[in-house]
Formats: C-alpha cells, sequence, structure tokens
C-alpha cells in the first residue's frame, strides 16, 4: 500500500455492462497504486450490496464514501436538508440520513469479512442558505458517530454560494467550514474540479491545499477537471469531473496543475484520489488508461 492512500472515484468512469464493471473494478485492483474506491451513497452503498462486497474484498481497504451524490439528490426536493442547515428539521434529516450511512457502511463490512470503507465525506449542504453554526453543531454529534464506527468523516469543500457565475452546489465557504472544524478533529478534502468550478481559476485548489496544510486541517486531495466549455461531460463550469486536459482539451486540469496541487499539500493529505468522467463508448483499457494518465502525473509531482 502506498504510504498515501490512493482512491478512484470509479462511479464517475464506470461502463454500464456489469461485466464491463466487473472487468474494471478487477483491473483496478490489479494496477498495484488503487488503495481504495469512492463509492457515491445515495440511499445506499449500491441497488445489490452483495454484489458490490464482492468487488471491493480482497482488493481494498482504504475505501471513501462520498455523501454527494444523495446530499444533492435531497435537495432537489427539499431545500433545507442539510448538516449545516439553519433549520433544525433539516438538520436532523440530514443527521438521520448520515447515521444510515454509517450503518450501512457496518453492514457492508460483516458482509465481506473485513473493513474496506475507511473515510466518509461529507458536505456543508445546503445551497445558497448554510450556516457554520448548524455545521459545527452536526460535527459535534457526528464525532463519536464516526469513531465508534472506525471511520474518520471529512468535509470535502464544494463550490460555495456567492462564487463566481453560477455555482452548483453553492455550500459553505472554505473560511466557513474552517471555522466550523475548530478544533473538532475533523479534517476538509478538496476536490480540484470543484474549487475551480466555484473560482473559475485553476491556481485557487493548490492555495486552499496549501492554507488546510498549513493550518493542520488538510483531509485528502481529489483531482478533478473542469472547464469553460460545454463537453459530452456536461454544461461550461459545471462539476462534470473532466479528464486531464491531454484526453479532453477543454479540461483546465494540465499535468503542471496536477503537481502543483500536490506539492502545496506537502504530503499532509490523509487520502489522495482520481475521479474523472470517460467517454461512453469507451472501453475498460480506455478508461483505466485516462486515469493512469492523472495518477502519472500525481506521481510525478
Amino acid at each position: 500500500m502506498n504510504t498515501v492512500p490512493t482512491i478512484v472515484g470509479a462511479y464517475a468512469a464506470m461502463p454500464r455492462a456489469t461485466a464491463a464493471r466487473e472487468d474494471f473494478y478487477r483491473e483496478l485492483g490489479e494496477t498495484g497504486w488503487v488503495d481504495g474506491i469512492e463509492i457515491p451513497y445515495r440511499d445506499g452503498l449500491d441497488d445489490d450490496p452483495r454484489w458490490l462486497a464482492d468487488q471491493l474484498g480482497d482488493r481494498f481497504t482504504q475505501c471513501v464514501v462520498t455523501a454527494i451524490p444523495g446530499t444533492m439528490g435531497r435537495l432537489a426536493h427539499d431545500r433545507d436538508f442539510g448538516l449545516a442547515s439553519p433549520e433544525e428539521e433539516g438538520r436532523r434529516r440530514a443527521m438521520r440520513w448520515i447515521t444510515g450511512l454509517v450503518a450501512d457502511v457496518q453492514a457492508l463490512h460483516e458482509m465481506v469479512g473485513h473493513r474496506v470503507v475507511r473515510f466518509v465525506e461529507i458536505h456543508s449542504a445546503p445551497s445558497n442558505h448554510a450556516e457554520p453554526t448548524a455545521l459545527q453543531a452536526s460535527l459535534a454529534e457526528l464525532s463519536s458517530l464516526f469513531a465508534d464506527a472506525d471511520l474518520i468523516g471529512v468535509i470535502e469543500h464544494c463550490d460555495a454560494a456567492g462564487g463566481v457565475g453560477p455555482g452548483e452546489k453553492e455550500f459553505l465557504s472554505l473560511d466557513d467550514e474552517i471555522a466550523a472544524v475548530g478544533g473538532g478533529g475533523m479534517h476538509v478534502t478538496i476536490n480540484w474540479g470543484r474549487s475551480v468550478v466555484e473560482s473559475h481559476d485553476p491556481h485557487v485548489p493548490a492555495r486552499q491545499a496549501a492554507r488546510l496544510a498549513d493550518s493542520g486541517l488538510l483531509g485528502g486531495l481529489m483531482v478533478s477537471g473542469a472547464g469553460p466549455e460545454a463537453t459530452q461531460y456536461g454544461p461550461a463550469w459545471g462539476d462534470a469531473h473532466l479528464p486531464l486536459h491531454d484526453d479532453e482539451p477543454t479540461s483546465l486540469l494540465t499535468t503542471d496543475l496536477v503537481g502543483s496541487f500536490m506539492a502545496a499539500a506537502r504530503g499532509l493529505q490523509s487520502y489522495q484520489g482520481i475521479k474523472i468522467q470517460t467517454p461512453a463508448d469507451a472501453n475498460v483499457e480506455q478508461r483505466l488508461a485516462m486515469i493512469t494518465h492523472i495518477h502519472d502525473a500525481m506521481a510525478s509531482a
């Protein structure tokens, strides 16, 4: 295992067919450098938990569960849902949902027979009216939940309300998330693409990573591209997880910027990861190659 675990957000690049998905997991496990998978949580970890357990077992021990898909799904019909909600009932709904997430992770571990998930990425929802004090209250309650389950909770920073142009998530600013974390022990993960969606500036993610490293609050580094043009992956300035510039010319994510992002962390990140989309018609080898291009840029930093 690498000193800093490397994660792949496989769901963003996942083939549709079950057999191809199984090949994808197998080949990721055979790379020698993938320590975990970023698993999306909606109302469960997968439509078929037994199938997921079979893909992860004996391959990965440092997986990350991200709460962003389910969070955004709920916000579509419940504007007050979120761990940073100023409406107490909306905050409580989010707390109950995260409690269910942790229970599902524990059930997955029982099914696999060993731990596969290490980190849980949570978020400072709701959009446009989140409050740091509400998030602080949620984090205080969640600390024991995560500790009892032997999991590490991290806040994944997303585009904040008041950013440049219309955002996708519009959660709390990094300043507010840092204030909410305080001295409570939880760290903050930076997703390169989401910080660029917020700022339209490809140099901001490295500055954010450096700030968190300097303050002892850096969680993970997730490498995910963004850009100013609509593509097959999504709209202009969308949270579309664009590949490296070499594979998608509209992407602002270059090998040099991957290097500066990694260097800014000074090796203090708890984990590092890659989450990109790939063409719908790409085969497993092509998808893995595009992921590997970013890994090689990270490794050479």
